[in-house]
């Protein structure tokens, strides 16, 4: 039997889980807004609603509260919501790629703003000693393997010429539930988001490969005074793989 679905973490906390969703849709419906109408825009977002609320049981448990890379898997998991139901209403592949940008920057630039207001530089935030010190410690715990659906991660230190400091993802855990869930080819998608919470918040990031496109690894680094390129289409990037482009 599969590990994922063994463990009901989620649905005992699916009350704060959705809650936490449905703010986010709340962008989702202006989006799908400009094509439809007010009644079927919102039957759609309840079709989104209840589909993550179905895939909750079949999410890995990976630490829970006790690991701050839960909130990822599930935002992505929601995200696959998204995905397969606008597919279920005629969106193209492309048309959902799109969708997924708009979607995702607009998170990225309300997180922006909550930043600024709390007295950080969103562009800078990820060169903190703090932050970067964190991100060590989160990588160093990956690298025990506690969870088999975990992330895997290894902290790369920068030169501060190249790039401050990154990650070698030598596994993902939105690629193992995906494919669980017979739906790796969405995962282009959520590895493309990296590059549009850079764009939003502002800050400099680059990737010469990833999971996502085939590659064996994912090569996150973050630039200081770089600016991260624009990733839709993503037809240009180093790390685009036609061949796992809707595969």
């Amino acid at each position: 039997m599969s590990k994922i679905g063994m463990n009901d973490y989620y649905v005992k906390k699916k009350i704060k889980i959705l809650k936490d969703f449905e703010d986010r849709l709340e962008i989702a419906k202006k989006l799908l807004l400009t094509k439809f109408s007010t009644i079927k825009t919102d039957e759609i977002i309840s079709f989104i609603k209840l589909d993550f609320e179905q895939l909750l049981p079949k999410i890995p448990y990976i630490g829970g509260a006790k690991n701050p890379i839960t909130i990822i898997l599930l935002n992505c998991v929601s995200s696959l919501a998204i995905f397969r139901i606008l597919e279920k209403e005629g969106y193209s592949f492309e048309e959902i790629g799109e969708f997924y940008y708009n979607y995702a920057l607009a998170i990225h630039k309300a997180r922006k703003e909550v930043l600024k207001k709390a007295g950080r530089d969103p562009s800078l935030y990820v060169f903190e000693p703090v932050y970067r010190d964190y991100q060590k410690r989160l990588c160093e715990e990956t690298l025990k393997r506690t969870y088999p659906n975990d992330w895997v991660m290894e902290y790369i230190e920068g030169d501060s010429k190249k790039f401050e400091w990154g990650w070698d993802v030598c596994e993902c855990g939105v690629q193992k539930v995906f494919k669980e869930l017979g739906a790796e080819r969405y995962l282009p998608f959520i590895c493309l988001g990296d590059y549009y919470e850079a764009e939003g918040l502002g800050y400099g990031f680059k990737r010469t490969e990833t999971l996502g496109f085939g590659a064996n690894k994912c090569t996150h680094r973050f630039v200081k005074n770089y600016k991260t390129p624009k990733a839709w289409p993503p037809y240009g990037l180093d790390e685009f793989n036609k061949d796992y482009w809707n595969k």
